[in-house]
């Protein structure tokens, strides 16, 4: 099940739902990509500066994917130890799988351009 945009439940398949986190990471690996090349570029003035940005926005965006799973299983064993003081039954919190994946798509692809660029040139 998937909830969209408009907040209504709409079944989706394993194969839909893959398709979807692979064109929001490229999407936004895109975008990060033209924003981390225009910076290193207006750093250096050269395409070894592009290709440095380029770097640094993936590397930035796998650390936010890194940041999520660390914020989540950090999290989850404290509010389950709570609330067993308190007596009530929890189940912990599932991985946020969705954004995760879609920052490493994102800066993958920043890297993926930034390998392009260099093997091009």
């Amino acid at each position: 099940m998937l909830t969209s945009m408009s907040g209504s439940i709409q079944s989706q398949s394993r194969g839909q739902a893959v398709a979807e986190l692979l064109m929001r990471g490229s999407l936004y690996g895109l975008g990060a990509a033209a924003l981390g090349a225009g910076l290193g570029y207006l750093r250096g003035h050269t395409l070894a500066g592009a290709m440095d940005g380029l770097n640094w926005a993936g590397f930035l965006l796998w650390m936010v994917a890194g940041a999520m799973i660390y914020g989540s299983i950090g999290t989850s064993g404290a509010e389950v130890t709570l609330r067993s003081r308190l007596g009530e039954g929890t189940k912990l919190d599932p991985l946020p799988f969705a954004p995760m994946l879609t920052a490493l798509g994102a800066g993958s692809v920043c890297f993926v351009l930034a390998w392009l660029l260099r093997n091009l040139a």
